[in-house]
């Protein structure tokens, strides 16, 4: 592949990759990029600093316009209250409903983020589950982002 003004030319079809094209293969890039983060997080039975900075790293590349980092130095010490500052930031008014037994390293919590708790008919709703509160607050919140940047 030969790369011309930024645009990629491929000499086997001859010709210029369309705008559409990239876009296209941005926006796959980018919903894989998110979705093999969010199976590191289902596969995780704790959220470190590094897979949370993998978290960031996917959702800043899939919404460029928004700042992900900024609970960055939260997360090694209090995962917990990293994910609840990522969702209050960018979910601002949702309701965070949480279940689950304490259980040191294999809880069993649930996580539902809706718009609005006073009615039944949101338009997005991000269901998780996981062994801690942290995990299953993330899976719920990276079920909507892989929602939103496919849409």
């Amino acid at each position: 592949m030969i790369v011309v003004n930024a645009c990629p030319v491929n000499p086997d079809d001859g010709g210029w990759w369309s705008s559409e094209l990239i876009s296209s293969r941005l926006e796959t890039r980018v919903i894989n990029g998110l979705t093999d983060v969010f199976t590191k997080v289902l596969q995780a039975h704790v959220l470190d600093a590094d897979l949370y900075q993998d978290v960031i790293h996917a959702l800043q590349l899939a919404f460029p316009d928004e700042n992900f980092g900024e609970s960055g130095p939260l997360a090694d010490r209090h995962p917990t209250e990293a994910v609840l500052h990522l969702v209050n930031t960018h979910l601002p008014d949702w309701s965070i409903v949480l279940k689950g037994t304490a259980r040191e390293g294999d809880g069993e919590w649930t996580c539902t983020l809706r718009q609005s708790d006073l009615q039944d008919n949101d338009a997005m709703l991000g269901n998780g589950a996981g062994p801690t509160l942290a995990l299953a607050m993330l899976v719920a919140f990276l079920k909507l982002s892989v929602f939103k940047v496919s849409q």
